[in-house]
């Protein structure tokens, strides 16, 4: 009944957590729930990935299927199907309009679903940097959101070149964002991020 009832729920590799599992079977114990959660892993029709993650796996010709640290991550951290609630930060996020090239070996996340100002996890041989959103993301302003770290990121030595510019301008043109929402967001954001953001000129694209 149990793995029934939790096939309903979730799709296949999908990272599901002990709490939404809880959620689903409110008339019985915490302890009675792992006791059959045990007896799910044993049989294999649960795979526990890490502590308080599972997934359904799928089988495949070379064995049971797996999830990465990533997806686990999307969904705790960033988005579950239209629900958005946090952004890569960070490199992951100067990659994304070709400021760097460099590859990140920590991946940064700003998030709603983190209390702490800033906090590092390890999942599965993977660090993470963890932030709290200043504001609540959601997916209104999520792209404008991005806009901005990108500009609190960059500090006070780093430029955009061409083009750098070209790509973000493109991106604040497909998602609609306007020089408004941006203004208006930014005072949320340390004084630099504003510096950054009309010295860029990049607001002069934009109406």
């Amino acid at each position: 009944m149990l793995m029934n009832k939790i096939k309903e729920k979730f799709n296949i590799n999908e990272p599901i957590f002990t709490e939404e599992i809880m959620n689903l079977f409110p008339q019985y114990s915490r302890p009675y729930i792992f006791r059959l959660l045990n007896e799910l892993e044993k049989s294999s029709e649960l795979i526990r990935y890490s502590k308080g993650v599972y997934f359904i796996p799928k089988k495949t010709f070379f064995g049971l299927s797996t999830i990465t640290a990533d997806a686990v991550i999307e969904k705790k951290y960033l988005k579950e199907y239209n629900n958005i609630y946090g952004i890569y930060s960070g490199l992951r996020l100067l990659n994304l309009f070709s400021v760097t090239t460099q590859v990140p070996n920590v991946i940064e996340i700003v998030t709603n679903n983190e209390t702490m100002r800033c906090r590092e996890i390890n999942l599965n041989g993977r660090t993470f940097v963890l932030r709290k959103s200043r504001f609540n993301i959601d997916k209104n302003n999520v792209s404008a959101y991005m806009v901005l770290q990108l500009f609190n990121d960059l500090g006070t030595k780093t430029k955009l070149d061409d083009f750098a510019q070209r790509r973000l301008l493109n991106f604040i043109q497909e998602r609609n964002i306007s020089q408004q929402q941006l203004l208006t967001l930014a005072m949320k954001f340390p004084a630099q991020t504003m510096k950054n953001l009309i010295g860029s000129g990049i607001l002069n694209g934009i109406a």
